[in-house]
């Protein structure tokens, strides 16, 4: 018996030997990748050596991330792990819920002083421009909208403690935009992807109609538009975060008015005008939600055929790509900014330009995370 034993030892040892040596190879011949499409992000490259970075620990700490970004068949190795992870029952991987009829979701993780600061921020901004029309709207995410599709233990903060406090703590001069109830009672259609942290366009379109009633204006029908059905193969953000697989891809509608609107879109940073709003190129790439204005950017200036002399400046995240072409029937002028990427004085952006009205739309898992929002009052 222990002759047998010892052999099925030697081959279990060959066996591992071969699997670390090859592996190792592979480490070796393959070619460095500096793009993760499953994963739609930029992947880590050598880090350059210095003995300071290596005294400190910098070295070593981006060495293994290196390491596990370039890991030889790492999108499959991912795979394996999730799989058996769900397999097991498991339905939470890297912040992300596999809940019921398919939907990732993400998880809500808010921080309680960066959502003070920005709160602190929008109300000094809005002090110093008295004479703007502001309208705030802070979007629910399907975190809190769909929380019969989370797992049975999923346990998050309740976003609507939050969106309650930034409604009661903002400045008397900001229209606080509440779309939550909007929003909840559309929630068995699908106004949220299954694969990706956004809304789609007609959660979107759901939430223009209160948004445009309360600055005043007569939104559009739904039968106003002709609903474009552009991919049914959409695997978003959640998916290639999450890890899990197996999971069917989502659709994405462009909502085209009947009514044709004449625009033109001048993008800064890329120093590039065109007459649509949407990049019908990128329905080919993997992050097909960029088929929005091409993704994100600076600063945007849509110059439209409405004749109202009316101006709004739109100060949003990736929630209102899909939002923003609901807008163009109502004003003559349209600038769009994202204070991640703008670094110029907003207050004097809205003076020179004779701006009427401001839109702050944010969704709450960013507006509770993100730290570009102070650069909005300088």
């Amino acid at each position: 018996m222990n002759k047998y034993d010892n052999i099925s030892r030697y081959i279990i040892g060959i066996l591992l030997v071969l699997y670390i040596g090859s592996i190792a190879v592979f480490n070796i011949i393959l070619p460095d990748k500096t793009f993760s499409e499953l994963e739609n992000r930029m992947l880590e490259q050598t880090p350059r050596f210095s003995l300071k970075h290596l005294i400190n620990g910098k070295f070593t700490s981006n060495y293994e991330k290196y390491i596990s970004d370039q890991f030889a068949f790492r999108d499959f190795w991912i795979g394996v792990k999730s799989e058996s992870e769900r397999s097991i029952g498991k339905k939470e991987n890297n912040g992300v819920y596999l809940g019921k009829d398919g939907f990732l979701i993400e998880k809500f993780t808010p921080d309680i002083k960066r959502v003070k600061k920005n709160i602190s921020s929008i109300n000094s901004f809005a002090a110093s421009t008295p004479n703007l029309n502001k309208y705030f709207m802070l979007v629910p995410n399907s975190v809190s909208i769909l929380k019969d599709k989370l797992p049975v233990y999923a346990d998050d903060e309740n976003q609507l403690v939050y969106i309650d406090k930034v409604k009661k703590t903002l400045s008397n001069n900001i229209k606080f935009v509440d779309v939550y109830s909007t929003l909840y009672s559309k929630k068995d259609e699908y106004i949220f992807y299954k694969t990706d942290h956004h809304w789609t366009t007609k959660g979107a379109y759901y939430t223009y109609t209160k948004l445009i009633e309360e600055m005043g204006f007569i939104p559009h029908d739904e039968e106003d538009y002709e609903v474009k059905n552009i991919t049914n193969s959409f695997y978003g953000s959640l998916y290639s975060k999450s890890g899990f697989r197996q999971i069917n891809p989502d659709s994405i509608q462009l909502y085209i008015p009947k009514v044709d609107e004449e625009y033109n879109v001048k993008y800064y940073d890329k120093n590039e005008i065109s007459n649509s709003f949407y990049n019908m190129d990128n329905i080919n790439k993997k992050d097909k939600y960029t088929v929005f204005s091409g993704g994100n950017h600076s600063l945007i200036k849509i110059k439209t055929n409405v004749n109202n002399k009316k101006k709004l400046v739109v100060v949003k995240d990736s929630y209102a790509n899909c939002f923003i072409p609901f807008l163009t029937g109502y004003y003559s002028e349209i600038y769009v900014v994202d204070l991640r990427y703008y670094t110029d004085d907003l207050s004097i952006l809205i003076k020179s330009n004779e701006i009427n009205d401001m839109l702050i739309l944010y969704n709450v898992n960013f507006f509770c995370k993100d730290a570009s929002i102070n650069n909005i009052y300088k």
